[in-house]
């Protein structure tokens, strides 16, 4: 898994896209609010878009929105759970790292993920998190976009079995 903030080394039109409207609504605050963000304006991007919120005390990501596009790929959706509940089998990435990251920074984060299939293949997407504020300064909530690049592979063709750590 690779991050990154410099939007030169994207390659998706879904990030690029995304990281435009997120600076184009950025107003005083330097972030801009979920009012700011309209479905209808974005609705191309739905199938591959999440809306999560912070929780603090102890910090939690909770997903609200999970796009037709995402669920599809991870096998179902996880509306309404814990991103500590999903990677509770620990996960090479580490997402909760990268949403306290953002939320320090008040900044996107742009990344490729590579995944392993079930043919002995692998596939690679990238993601863009950016967050929001709601009704003040502070980051209470984040808009994503993962581009799949046409990949077409539904979740059992994923290899989803557990590693050896090296």
């Amino acid at each position: 898994m690779l991050s990154w903030t410099d939007l030169d080394l994207t390659r998706s039109p879904l990030v690029r896209e995304l990281h435009a409207w997120w600076m184009s609504k950025r107003g005083a605050s330097g972030i801009p609010d979920r009012t700011d963000l309209d479905p209808v304006a974005l609705r191309h991007m739905l199938p591959n878009m999440l809306i999560s919120e912070l929780e603090d005390d102890p910090f939690r990501i909770r997903y609200r929105l999970v796009g037709t596009k995402v669920a599809a790929v991870t096998g179902f959706d996880f509306t309404g759970r814990y991103l500590d509940e999903l990677m509770a089998d620990g996960g090479e990435t580490p997402w909760m790292k990268h949403y306290a990251a953002i939320r320090a920074s008040r900044a996107p984060l742009l990344g490729s993920v590579t995944e392993a299939t079930t043919n002995g293949g692998r596939f690679t997407y990238e993601f863009g998190i950016f967050p929001l504020a709601v009704g003040d300064a502070d980051v209470k909530q984040f808009v994503s976009v993962e581009d799949y690049f046409g990949f077409h592979l539904t979740s059992a063709e994923l290899d989803t079995r557990p590693r050896a750590r090296d």
